[in-house]
């Protein structure tokens, strides 16, 4: 199981801080660039965000118990 220090360090850190929402900017320069037909960089930051998103979402909901309350 997880230890008590790790599971508060993760959920202070990461899930309750607000620097998840400057990860978007990822998705939209890529959109930003695949408009420009600058495609191959625009689906690399797009598949960047996508997978550090999905691991931060699988550790918040299958790891780690962050009771945000």
């Amino acid at each position: 199981m997880i230890s008590e220090k790790l599971n508060l360090w993760f959920c202070d850190n990461v899930v309750g801080q607000p620097w998840q929402f400057f990860l978007l900017i990822l998705p939209l320069v890529g959109a930003f660039l695949y408009g420009r037909e600058r495609k191959k960089a625009g689906w690399i930051l797009i598949g960047i965000w996508l997978v550090i998103q999905i691991s931060i979402s699988f550790l918040t909901n299958f790891i780690f118990s962050c009771n945000m309350e």
